[in-house]
């Protein structure tokens, strides 16, 4: 961890205002742009952000640089209260019903080819249910066991539903490369 930023922990638990405004001002952007990949709508997203940064002064002594980096467990805060949220406003992550396991090799490797900003357009138009798992798995690099335990699910059904997930894409991406096509 740089030094700078363990002074302004350190400051943090002290209760500096300055030192908490400048991690604010480090870690709000990218943290933005971690709770956008859960949660679509900006106003939803301002009010986890303040949520997080709550969460995060008011733990900040739980914070163990042993443990992972002060980036990790941020990031950690901030997808714990985008899963909130969706819980909160009856996204049903915790009842998934499993579905046949459909093959990897169904899924073109198309996927891998596009733009990160094209990808996460597509990616919020499938259901919440699988773009959640979706972020979890291949952006934010949790396993299916990790999966599983923060959504009380199936590591199965987690499995089911990141490649049901990844299905969606492909036929989203077909059908726009067809619409562009036509035209």
């Amino acid at each position: 961890m740089d030094t700078q930023l363990q002074h302004l922990i350190t400051a943090c638990l002290r209760r500096d205002e300055i030192a908490m405004r400048a991690i604010y001002n480090r870690f709000v952007d990218r943290l933005y742009y971690v709770i956008k990949r859960y949660i679509k709508e900006d106003y939803h997203i301002a009010n986890i952000l303040q949520d997080v940064f709550l969460k995060v002064f008011n733990k900040i002594e739980t914070f163990d640089a042993k443990k992972g980096s002060f980036n990790t467990w941020i990031t950690t805060i901030a997808i714990r209260e985008s899963l909130n949220h969706l819980r909160k406003n009856h996204v049903n992550l915790m009842q998934l019903e499993e579905v046949a396991v459909w093959s990897a090799a169904d899924v073109d490797p198309l996927l891998t080819q596009l733009e990160l900003d094209d990808l996460m357009i597509r990616v919020n138009a499938i259901p919440d249910k699988y773009r959640v798992i979706f972020t979890l798995y291949e952006i934010d690099g949790y396993d299916h066991k990790e999966i599983a335990e923060m959504l009380g699910i199936g590591a199965s059904t987690s499995r089911s539903y990141l490649t049901r997930a990844k299905k969606m894409l492909q036929e989203e991406i077909l059908s726009h490369d067809n619409k562009v096509t036509r035209r």
